[in-house]
Order: C-alpha cells, then structure tokens, then sequence
C-alpha cells in the first residue's frame, strides 16, 4: 500500500498485474499469470465466483467434435475439425469476425477445456446446437465454472478485492497504469497502480431492461477503456435471446421456454396464430440460430402482430400431453423437473400442454467490444481485455456455446501475455491531477444536493434502448436515440445527484457511476447501428433489410477523440475464406 496520490483517494493499492472480473476470463487470466510468477490483484463488484454472467450460464461449452471424441471419450463425429469449427464461426458470425483470432479460438478450445475437466469440472452431456455443423457442446451448469475456477485461484493464493467498482483505466504517459474506483463496502475511493490492467467485466446488457444476465452487467470495462482511448468495434452487434419470459414480472428474462425449444419441437406464433419463421428461415423454421428467431419475433411485434405484452407466442400444444410431461425428466439438470435458476417454473407458465407461452428476445450476449489482438492487446500499451465485451471473436452473431469456450481461450491468453508485458515493463507514475479529476467526477453525485436522480435515468437510458435501439432498427429511430443521448451526456450525467449521501453499500450511487457507462454503450450502439446501412447478424435494419457484401464486409471501429466519439471503416480480415461479393436477402447463409 502507498500513500494516497491525490487529497480525495483514501487508499492506494499497488500489484504487478490488475485483472477486473473475476470469473470465467478473469479467473482464467489470473491462474495463467500466478503460473508465471507474477503478482496478481483480482478486484470484482461482487463476490468471487458468485457474480458476473458466468455464474447464470446454463448451456454448452464448444470444442470441435473430433476433440470431444479423442480427448473426452464422448460421441463426437470425427469429421469434425478445429478448421470446420472455424468455417461455421466465420459463417454464423457473417464474415466481420477477424479471421486469425477466429482460427486460435478453434485450434486452443479443445486443450482449455481439458484443463477444466482435470482441475475436476463436471460434464452433464453433448448437444448439437443450431449453427453448428457437428454437435460441439459440452453441457455444463454455470455454477461449476466459479466452483473450479476459483478453487484453482486461492490454490494459487492469488490476491482478492471484492465488492470493488472500477470507474475509469487511469493512463499515464500513453501506457494503462491502473484503475480508480470505489470499494463499495467501505465507501473508500481507491486508485489501485499496476503495470498492466486487463478488463475482464463482460457485457452491457442491462442497457435493456429485459435481459437474461445479471443486473451488474452494465458496461463498465468498455465504457472505461473508450474513455481511456482504446477502440472499440462492432458495437451494433449486441445479441438478443428469443423465447424468453416477459410476463409475470417477478420472471421476466427467464430464458426455461428457450430451453424447451431447444429440446422439444416448438411453433413460434403470432396472434393470428401463424407461424411466422416461415418467412425467415423455412427450412429451419425455429430451429434456425437465435439471431434469426430474435428479428423475426421482434418484427412480428413491430407489424402489430405482437402478444399483449410484446412478445409472441411458443407453443408446444402439437404435442402429445404426456410427451410433454415426460420431456422435463431427461433435461439437463438445471433444467429437470422444470426448474430454472432455483424457480419451479409450472408456478409461472401456463400448463403447455393446454396453452402458448408469451415470449419475447431479451438482451443476453455483447458480441462486439474492445478490439485486441491476437495477444489480447488493445491499441493502449499495459492495457489488455478478454472475454465479452471484446470485438473481434464473433462478428457478427455468436454460435451456441461460444460464450464458455471464449472465457477460457482468451483469459489464459491475456495472462500469459499480459504477465510477458509486466516482466519486462513499469508504468509511469500518473499525475496528481489526473487521479484528482477521476476522483471527483467519481464523488460528484454524493456532493450534489439538485439533479436528476440516478434512478431517474437509469429508466430514461433503458426507456431509449427499448424504444428506439431494441431489436429491429430504424434510422430516424436511432436518431432520436442520438438526440437525447446528447443531453444525458452533457447535462444529465455530470449532475446527477443522489438521494443518499452514506458511502457503504450506496446502490444509488452505484447506479450513477453505471449510467455514465451505459449512455457511453448506448451511444456507440446506435452510432454504429446508424452508420451500417445493411442488415446482418443480430443487426436488422427495417430501411436497409438486406445483407451487402459488396460494400458492407467492414468493421466500424469507435474512438473517444478529445471527447467527441469518432467512428472509423476498417476493412473485415478474410485471411482464411472469403464469402461471394453479392447482395442477399438477410438470414442467407455460406
């Protein structure tokens, strides 16, 4: 511990090495460090290993099928390979994936997954997910991720900060040197110093209001390395998951009726009773991947064919009755005898066999992000990012079990080379200054007795991204987005005030800290939303409803530049395939 670099930082923490997350990529980036000798802090906003979107997954993890038949003994095709794993990447993710990250993914996904199964993780059994050429997905509750992971991390005597909430990566000298923010059990603002810093902090979901993640998930990582300078890419891109409960309340986002379609044959309807994938996918119907069910559903709503509560209908009333009694018994475990996250979902649905379940796409996944590299470098020295929230792996739509299999390539991928930075580099000393300002925005909304209350915008920011930046677009919609982005960002944000001034356990300040990172995401998200004027992957635009790969195979890069977001076209990597140059109708695949 060091003294205190500017009179409103209570503390200062110093390590070699800063991770922020501290589940599937940031446990995965710590144990690789400590392996390396390095010292390592991982500071998270919750509890270790019981926080964060990992925690929640309930769903396959991919390894390419061969592997699943060599190294685990299951009934994979060996026809399968780490290259085929990579075609069907590159088609899912439409091209705008960066092919040489891609093909890393692939090759390392069946060896990184050995290491969870040895430290003792618990495979339930194989599914084939849409998308996927060969069944690929080993099926794994969320809750044996941190069990395994963390277990490994205090073997290791790795260094823990928990119920610490990052603000902003503090750089000094064009080189990441730490993080400020506040440790929300005793109110003390921290400026913690290191060498490197890697951003593990997930998505931005909750943006949204109906989501299936965590509420925390708020695009703090992202939205700190923007305004850090580093660049973000493919922000338009956010995913959504179709079928999920939207009604009651008290169970919006449970994704249990997804989970079905995935394991029963299901109608998707609209309240004329139609199946309405025939007009999207007819061969695959709803079977086809979750992008493609998410616009058609958000479409049928947007027509005025919607539920009573925005949604649409899934209904399994096809099927024989005790068909459908049986079918919970031989679900995954998280899912048998119809529970879900600890609900005993026949409290909540209708009876399926007398009646539809109104559904809709709730925000699940962020498929763009922090661009890195192949070493998991941003383009700001000592600063490294893995897992969601970075661009690059996808494109644009992520495959089933991708999201798993991604936390657990990267993450070692950023600790061994971020451990590499730290052997041989220092960070410089950042300004007083600097850390005084970061500081005081941070202490802002305690001070200020008049304001908009964080409450109060949060509501405003997620009544935006419903309305206007949900799952189908428009363009004068995202324009009206963009101005009332604006405002917040010049006026709503720097004065918001807090009801209550007590430092501890603050949820309203906490939220206030949040907001500033979600009206960042929500302007990179409909900037980049604006600016692609084609439909692909989960993005649909209504006024340009086809997919262009004559001028469209680019990635628009985001950069904060003295303030002002600017928006950048890069050509997409086509280092390993390339698709035909020709303008398509949207959902056209290979």
């Amino acid at each position: 511990m060091a003294n205190p670099s500017s009179s409103l930082v209570d503390r200062v923490v110093e390590t070699d090495l800063l991770i922020i997350g501290s589940e599937g990529a940031g446990a995965r980036a710590a144990i690789e460090a400590a392996d390396r000798g390095i010292t390592v802090l991982v500071v998270t906003k919750g509890y270790a290993g019981k926080s964060g979107a990992t925690l929640t997954a309930g769903a396959d993890i991919d390894v390419d099928s061969r592997s699943l038949v060599e190294l685990f003994d299951l009934p994979g095709d060996v026809r399968d390979t780490p290259e085929t794993f990579m075609e069907d990447m590159l088609v899912e993710g439409e091209y705008i994936n960066d092919q040489r990250l891609v093909a890393i993914h692939a090759e390392e996904a069946s060896a990184r997954v050995k290491d969870l199964v040895d430290w003792g993780l618990k495979v339930d059994e194989m599914h084939h997910a849409p998308g996927h050429r060969y069944p690929r997905g080993l099926w794994v509750e969320g809750t044996e991720f941190p069990r395994v992971l963390v277990a490994q991390m205090k073997k290791r005597k790795i260094d823990f900060l928990e119920h610490f909430m990052m603000t902003d990566v503090v750089v000094s000298d064009g080189q990441a040197a730490g993080v400020v923010g506040v440790c929300l059990a005793t109110g003390e603002v921290l400026f913690i110093r290191a060498n490197a810093v890697i951003l593990c902090t997930g998505g931005a979901m909750r943006v949204y209001s109906l989501i299936t993640a965590p509420d925390e998930i708020t695009g703090d990582g992202m939205a700190a390395a923007y305004r850090a300078g580093a660049e973000l890419q493919d922000m338009e891109f956010a995913m959504f998951l179709p079928y999920c409960m939207i009604h009651p309340a008290a169970v919006t986002g449970n994704y249990f009726p997804y989970m079905m379609s995935y394991m029963l044959d299901s109608h998707a309807l609209n309240r004329q009773g139609q199946r309405y994938m025939a007009k999207w996918d007819p061969e695959r119907m709803e079977e086809s991947t979750r992008d493609i069910n998410c616009i058609a559903a958000a479409a049928e709503v947007t027509e005025g064919r919607g539920s009573p509560h925005g949604g649409t209908y899934l209904s399994f009333k096809h099927l024989p009755d005790n068909l459908i009694d049986f079918s919970s018994k031989w679900f995954p475990p998280c899912n048998a005898d119809w529970k879900e996250g600890g609900f005993d979902m026949r409290d909540y649905m209708p009876d399926p066999t007398k009646e539809a379940i109104e559904t809709g796409p709730c925000a699940h996944f962020w498929n763009g992000g922090i661009r890195i590299n192949e070493r998991c470098e941003t383009n700001i020295p000592g600063l490294y990012a893995a897992g969601e929230g970075t661009a690059s792996i996808h494109g644009a739509n992520r495959i089933s079990g991708n999201a798993l299999t991604m936390t657990q390539v990267w993450g070692p991928r950023a600790g061994r080379f971020a451990s590499e930075y730290v052997s041989k580099n220092k960070a410089p000393e950042p300004g007083k200054d600097e850390i005084e300002r970061l500081a005081e925005k941070m202490l802002g909304p305690l001070e200020r007795s008049d304001g908009p209350t964080p409450v109060e915008l949060r509501k405003e920011i997620q009544h935006q991204a419903d309305g206007n930046v949900w799952v189908v677009r428009k363009g004068e919609l995202l324009e009206n987005a963009l101005e009332r982005i604006g405002p917040m960002r010049g006026e709503d944000i720097p004065n918001q005030a807090t009801r209550t001034k007590e430092r501890v356990y603050n949820r309203d300040w906490m939220m206030a800290l949040e907001n500033e990172n979600m009206v960042d995401i929500l302007e990179m998200l409909a900037r980049a939303s604006l600016m692609r004027t084609e439909s692909r992957g989960s993005l649909y635009r209504y006024d340009f409803p086809q997919k262009d790969n004559v001028d469209w195979l680019k990635n628009i890069r985001l950069r904060n530049v003295d303030g002002e977001m600017t928006a950048t076209l890069f050509d997409a990597d086509l280092a390993h395939r390339t698709p035909e140059k020709e303008i398509v109708a949207y959902g056209r695949k290979r």
